[in-house]
């Protein structure tokens, strides 16, 4: 994410010493990772709310590059290993399988297993429902009724049958997931960065005030 913070640290520090601009770049920097800090934390709260199925796996997804004195920039973005499926939940878009198919999760008959924001089953329960074969079968339906993916057994069983029992499509199989996009990452960060609270200004001046105490 980039989020280009232009402010009038010129006119702020004006009037100050050649000594006291030296501490320029450090609260400069102090206040870039502070404002960076106050974005991830905004990030990670928000996948709770635009997300149904928020894991920790996804609310941990957030990294920050700290800013230095000699390089005043921090980076805020998704770990390499939550791009995959994040970036369609950022942007939406197309999803092509990365094998034959993707398993999308039917949210309706879903609810007790575990998967991903972007409706993609995990892999550990992906791997539990193939063991379960008793209650979950791959494929169609005898008669082709209803189309391939997983199914759930459910309801009454008679003693030692599956007989009475019946079926429920938990997740289906299709060569193309298609996403709407759900979480502003950019608005979320731009929304912190100038805020008068927590934004970048607001932090400068705390962090000049604290160099200026400091300098010798």
């Amino acid at each position: 994410m980039r989020i280009d913070i232009r402010t009038n640290i010129k006119e702020v520090t004006r009037g100050l010493t050649r000594i006291q601009k030296k501490q320029i770049p450090f609260a400069a920097a102090n206040a870039l990772n502070t404002t960076a800090f106050s974005i991830h934390k905004a990030l990670k709260k928000q996948t709770k709310q635009k997300f149904e199925h928020a894991s920790n796996y996804t609310q941990k997804a957030f990294r920050v590059d700290k800013a230095k004195k000699k390089n005043l920039v921090a980076y805020i973005y998704v770990h390499e290993t939550r791009e995959d499926y994040f970036k369609y939940q950022v942007d939406g878009g197309v999803r092509p399988p990365k094998n034959t198919a993707i398993v999308i999760a039917n949210d309706k008959n879903a609810n007790d297993i575990r998967q991903h924001p972007s409706g993609n089953i995990t892999k550990g329960a992906y791997n539990k429902l193939k063991k379960d074969k008793k209650k979950y079968f791959f494929g169609k339906p005898k008669g082709n009724q209803g189309s391939e993916g997983i199914w759930e057994r459910y309801g009454r069983e008679a003693t030692g049958t599956l007989s009475g029992a019946r079926i429920r499509q938990v997740a289906k199989l299709t060569k193309f997931g298609k996403y709407k996009a759900l979480f502003p990452f950019e608005s979320i960060g731009q929304g912190v960065a100038f805020s008068r609270k927590n934004g970048f200004e607001s932090n400068f001046a705390k962090a000049m005030k604290f160099a200026l105490r400091t300098a010798k």
